[in-house]
């Protein structure tokens, strides 16, 4: 028997090669940067729907802000108005913007008046608490800060008796209305030199106090509502309201804790930093400085007051302050007006 060897058949190795894991590795990788490179960066996939998000946020306030004030235009009467944590009174020619977030008192309620200025309501219901704060840090002592003369709109001044200063009227209006409505911007300069409270105005700066006074009581005086300088007590009334509420990126905002994110290094158009929004009020500490109807008798020469913050927070103070001024302010002073609901 003729016996045959069989050639042991060569069984190919199983899996890949340290070759082909390599370019698998580099491929993965390729692919994973490219995937990232489309996500993210300025004009990646994520950025890009961030941008129209906000975007259409930002339309959609500007529509409600524009219907309010087509609302506005067609109120005729004064009228409360009920939130469900209060009252607050609509004067004829104003209507509230119906945009969330902006729709309570303890939030910071907003109405609009049919040009698309915007006002924040400060509710006050206790004629004890509406004092000067003397919590507040200023330059000497509180006692030497008091009421400037003719800044109430003039039909209130004519009430001024030998019992009655204006700021015992300015009180009284206040607790009767239950509150007052401040400019949710600063002062802008509209078309033909206009006073207005808008978004994405340019703040009318270097302005006297003196004429901010002027200035303020022209904006609006019929029988529902007239329009003034704000006063020292009406800024702390103002602080009392937003201290320790959250700002517009969700943190404390302590109105005598300097923030430096509240200070932008520049001068800006109004309502820009949402680090300097709290209660939808804008701007009352890192932008402009602005003119009260204050004064102090501290120091003659500087006998006027200027109180928020500044662009720069080398420079800027607590939204809070005091400071002292000589009334001529400058290119970085501006002002905030309020509205006395009558």
């Amino acid at each position: 028997m003729k016996l045959t060897c069989k050639k042991e058949r060569k069984i190919p190795p199983k899996g890949i090669t340290l070759i082909a894991l390599v370019i698998t590795i580099i491929v993965l990788l390729i692919l994973a940067g490219v995937s990232i490179a489309t996500l993210t960066g300025d004009n990646g996939i994520l950025t890009k729907a961030q941008t129209a998000k906000t975007e259409t946020e930002k339309a959609s306030e500007e529509e409600q802000i524009q219907l309010a004030a087509l609302n506005a235009a067609m109120n005729t009467k004064k009228y409360d108005y009920k939130v469900e944590d209060g009252t607050v009174p609509i004067p004829a020619g104003f209507a509230p913007t119906q945009i969330e977030g902006e729709n309570t008192v303890e939030n910071g309620f907003v109405i609009v008046d049919s040009k698309g200025n915007e006002f924040v309501w400060i509710p006050v219901t206790l004629g004890d608490n509406y004092v000067r704060n003397p919590d507040y840090v200023t330059y000497g002592s509180i006692e030497n800060w008091f009421a400037d003369t003719k800044y109430l709109p003039d039909d209130l001044r004519a009430k001024v008796t030998v019992d009655k200063t204006e700021e015992i009227i300015e009180k009284e209006t206040v607790i009767n209305a239950g509150g007052f409505y401040i400019s949710r911007y600063e002062a802008g300069k509209g078309d033909n030199s206009t006073l207005i409270s808008k978004k994405d105005a340019t703040v009318w700066g270097n302005i006297q106090q003196e004429e901010c006074k002027k200035e303020a009581k022209k904006f609006i005086n019929n029988n529902d509502v007239k329009s003034g300088l704000i006063t020292g007590i009406q800024w702390d009334m103002v602080m009392n309201f937003i201290n320790n509420k959250k700002d517009g990126n969700g943190n404390t905002f302590n109105v005598k804790t300097k923030n430096a994110s509240r200070h932008t290094g520049s001068l800006a158009k109004s309502g820009q930093n949402p680090a300097d929004k709290v209660c939808n009020i804008y701007d009352l500490e890192g932008n402009y400085n602005e003119f009260i109807a204050e004064k102090n008798n501290y120091l003659t020469d500087y006998s006027y007051v200027i109180r928020g913050g500044y662009c720069q927070s080398k420079f800027g103070v607590l939204a809070s302050y005091r400071q002292e001024n000589n009334g001529i302010g400058g290119g970085g002073t501006s002002f905030r007006f309020v509205l006395y609901v009558i």
